[in-house]
């Protein structure tokens, strides 16, 4: 991570995107087909519940510590994760700063 941190992050990225939409097709599947004894249902639960409750967690803390609206920081965090290890000198310590405080 250390070494290749725009790479890195990116796969991060991807896999969170990959558990969410999976999270989304087992909804789906709850609700318009009404089956809630599927195999996959379970694992995604486990996969997906730790990253969902973190990411809620750090949308709530932005608004109510900082008054950041969810949207916007979603788009604080994009320009982060694509401006790291990069021309700027955003290193991945930055990216744990409170936003705004990023020098």
């Amino acid at each position: 991570m250390i070494a290749d941190p725009r790479r890195v992050l990116a796969e991060v990225r991807d896999a969170v995107q990959i558990a969410m939409r999976r999270l989304y097709r087992a909804r789906n599947v709850v609700l318009h087909g009404g089956s809630t004894s599927s195999v996959v249902l379970d694992a995604t639960l486990r996969t997906v519940a730790p990253l969902l409750g973190a990411g809620l967690d750090r949308i709530a803390h932005g608004f109510f510590d900082s008054g950041i609206q969810p949207l916007e920081l979603a788009a604080r965090a994009e320009l982060a994760l694509e401006l790291v290890g990069g021309e700027t000198g955003l290193s991945i310590v930055d990216l744990l700063e409170q936003p705004g405080n990023v020098t």
